[in-house]
């Protein structure tokens, strides 16, 4: 089928935001967006309106959006890493590796195996005295999800790119807190088994915290509904099948 074309001449990014949310419409599926201006923040909104599917568009959006961090901070060790170990975990004195991501399954000797926005976008208080940080606020092409799903990738922690993503699509906050859960639990058990990612500190594991935080929250929602744990694990099953199925073939991380 022959596309369409609509040629967009703002240079207003203001006025884009308000075409995109014109033609994201089911009508404009098979139109085709051409700009031709120097305008980069209007210029990577319309690649995103020549995204065909909703996934498609919330995979650019994400991966641009964390494209964006990394070159803000490209060349510069803001965490102040050596030897595995960040600025704060040095000035304590701490036996713990590897920063914030301490308790993330997806830590690894090369840094994250994943890529989450969330976590792109937190930074200590340390960092903040000696770094200009970028806040969501700061991201072009975050503005252009829905008030429910920025407020979603503020809480997404140790989750993958993945998960995140299906969060964003299914859009439901209670089935990403759900999914969140699922997390911490994921998370405890690579804490119990994968112990040359973390180290003993006075004597008390940091593992056994998070699993022990785990456990309360189990029982609490099962004080609530004796059921309610079952459904939260089985939110998180249903979204990793989701997830497999969605991600088999892509949509591929953008480069």
């Amino acid at each position: 089928m022959k596309k369409n074309q609509i040629i967009i001449n703002t240079e207003n990014l203001d006025e884009m935001y308000k075409l995109y949310k014109k033609y994201k419409r089911i009508r404009y599926k098979n139109t085709e967006f051409i700009y031709e201006g120097k305008n980069e923040d209007v210029k990577e909104i319309v690649n995103v309106l020549n995204k065909k599917t909703r996934m498609q568009r919330l995979a650019y959006i994400f991966d641009k959006s964390c494209e964006e961090i990394d070159k803000k901070f490209e060349g510069k060790n803001i965490c102040g890493f050596d030897c595995n170990q960040c600025m704060v975990q040095r000035k304590d004195n701490s036996k713990e590796i590897n920063g914030c991501c301490r308790l993330c399954r997806f830590q690894g000797d090369n840094g994250c195996k994943s890529k989450n926005l969330t976590c792109k976008l937190f930074f200590c208080d340390e960092v903040k005295q000696k770094y200009d940080v970028i806040e969501l606020k700061d991201l072009k092409l975050v503005k252009l999800l829905t008030r429910r799903q920025r407020t979603m990738l503020k809480f997404d922690f140790f989750s993958s790119r993945e998960e995140v993503i299906m969060d964003l699509y299914i859009g439901f906050a209670t089935i990403a807190a759900f999914r969140e859960i699922c997390t911490l639990i994921k998370n405890s058990i690579f804490l119990m088994f994968r112990n040359k990612y973390e180290r003993k500190a006075n004597n008390f594991k940091i593992k056994n915290i998070v699993f022990l935080a785990t456990i309360f929250l189990l029982l609490f929602f099962a004080i609530i509904h004796p059921i309610m744990p079952l459904v939260i694990i089985g939110i998180g099953l249903i979204e990793d099948i989701l997830i497999k199925l969605n991600f088999r073939d892509g949509p591929k991380s953008s480069k």
